[in-house]
């Protein structure tokens, strides 16, 4: 390409193309198209040009793909538009430097098809966990309703990514060179038609008899949620919906359902977990937590067993300037989106125990918890279900809880485990083992989502091994064309 703005016209296009992928348009094969014309676009350029289209694509890609981020800046961080619009560009802008580190460490190693696809999984895998993370749109969260899904017990997501760019930019190559296409498209194709003969079925078996559950979805309006004024309102509407519910059920409330500490709401919360033990059920919330721990007041984003069983938990994976904000001492004050209600959380402890309920032991998961796949697979190895509880209602009526709800199917069928999800405005479902949603509630509404579960064992191969031999397999896809490559250069 003569015109450099060509190529970075269609990497812009590539990248704005990703995210459509996802829910909630769902448009699955874009996933495979928008890697194969990024691809397309570094070839044969400069490694600084090289760069610049990898930003460009990322920029597209993040710009789009988490657009949502400004609904919580401006309309409920109290940020004027003028200055959230910005600040979501400059969000994007960052994670677009991701896209930039993939491009042009391609065109350094030699630009082949197996060196983008084995580098776009480790750059994602960075992206996991550098300054806490951002485990978000990875490629295989589009498929998880297509036959490769059947491949996330045995490599989780790290495998789904790898055969979905290998398939992407194996067919880019087979239109340029069919003799070199082969080394990327055969294994890629034959992820397909394993990945419909796999499935969670393989290693795990029902451990015992279906559990009635309830989810509560409140629908407190996140404007008016954290006022004081709403508290005796939110108490009443919880403790109304969580009537009538049926004999033996668990309940579920949201995350941060009450929005005091568990020390100052034990009355309420003993009283309403009195009528679920009556009639022989029992109940999870979300809450605050505070603790006095080290010589000083600790405070936590908590999930806890008010009845039918024993356990809290305190979050991990904590949400930067949502949970916590980096540089307190700097940032605070300078605008009301860096005073966000409970937004000085201490993350828990590693090693927390799981949840015992109804006599089920169950890995609980707040907000975006549900994301990190190690994390997943470790606590969920003698866990009969999984829980996972968020307020979505910061991003309003954007992608992001769609996005967020399709990502946490994954983690049900990478670990053959129930995921109960519950929320204040939505998603909220029960998802098999096998990804597929059971039962689903409006958004938007205040309901009670009733269904069941059933509790599982057995332990797949990614629970077991973790994603350590996908990302081997990854790395290994990048050797040969860079040690052919550097031979070359010298």
């Amino acid at each position: 390409m003569h015109n450099p703005w060509r190529g970075r016209f269609l990497a812009l296009i590539a990248g704005l193309l990703y995210p459509l992928a996802f829910e909630p348009w769902g448009w699955w094969p874009l996933v495979l198209l928008s890697p194969a014309l990024g691809w397309w676009s570094l070839r044969s350029v400069p490694v600084r040009e090289a760069v610049l289209r990898g930003w460009i694509y990322g920029l597209g890609l993040f710009g789009l793909g988490v657009s949502w981020v400004h609904v919580s800046i401006h309309v409920y961080g109290a940020t004027p538009l003028w200055l959230a619009v910005p600040m979501t560009a400059a969000f994007a802008a960052v994670l677009a430097l991701y896209g930039a580190l993939l491009f042009g460490l391609t065109r350094r190693l030699g630009g082949g098809a197996l060196v983008f696809a084995g580098l776009w999984v480790l750059v994602d895998w960075v992206r996991g966990w550098l300054l806490t993370g951002f485990p978000w749109l990875y490629p295989g969260y589009a498929l998880v309703d297509t036959p490769l899904a059947g491949l996330a017990p045995l490599g989780g997501i790290w495998l789904m990514s790898l055969a979905a760019v290998l398939t992407g930019v194996g067919l880019a190559q087979l239109i340029l060179d069919r003799r070199q296409a082969w080394t990327a498209l055969v294994p890629a194709l034959l992820a397909w038609p394993g990945g419909a003969a796999l499935g969670p079925g393989h290693w795990v078996d029902p451990a015992g008899a279906a559990q009635p559950v309830a989810l509560v979805q409140g629908d407190i309006p996140q404007d008016r949620k954290w006022q004081q004024t709403q508290r005796a309102t939110t108490r009443r509407i919880y403790r109304n919906l969580s009537q009538n519910i049926p004999d033996g059920a668990l309940v579920i409330w949201p995350e941060s359902a009450i929005t005091a500490f568990y020390q100052d709401s034990r009355n309420y919360l003993d009283r309403v977990g009195k009528t679920q033990l009556e009639n022989n059920g029992g109940l999870i919330t979300g809450i605050p937590w505070r603790r006095y721990a080290g010589g000083e007041w600790r405070y936590h984003n908590s999930i806890t067993v008010v009845a039918g069983g024993d356990g809290v938990y305190h979050k991990q994976k904590l949400v930067p300037f949502g949970e916590y904000v980096p540089l307190e001492s700097l940032l605070r004050g300078l605008m009301p989106f860096f005073n966000l209600p409970m937004s000085s959380f201490t993350p828990g402890d590693p090693d927390q125990p799981n949840l015992q309920a109804q006599g089920h032991e169950i890995s609980p998961f707040i907000c975006y918890e549900i994301l990190y796949p190690a994390l997943v697979a470790r606590r969920s190895r003698d866990s009969d279900a999984l829980l996972t509880i968020s307020n979505d209602a910061w991003f309003g009526t954007s992608a992001g809880p769609h996005q967020h709800f399709q990502m946490a199917r994954l983690r049900a069928l990478e670990t053959g485990r129930w995921l109960l999800r519950g929320t204040n405005n939505g998603i909220t479902a029960v998802v098999g083992p096998n990804g597929k949603t059971r039962a689903r509630a409006p958004q938007f509404e205040r309901t009670v989502l009733v269904s069941e579960f059933r509790p599982m064992e057995g332990t797949t191969p990614v629970m077991r091994f973790g994603g350590a031999p996908w990302l081997l397999l990854a790395l290994a896809c990048v050797v040969p064309g860079a040690r052919r490559h550097l031979r070359k250069a010298h």
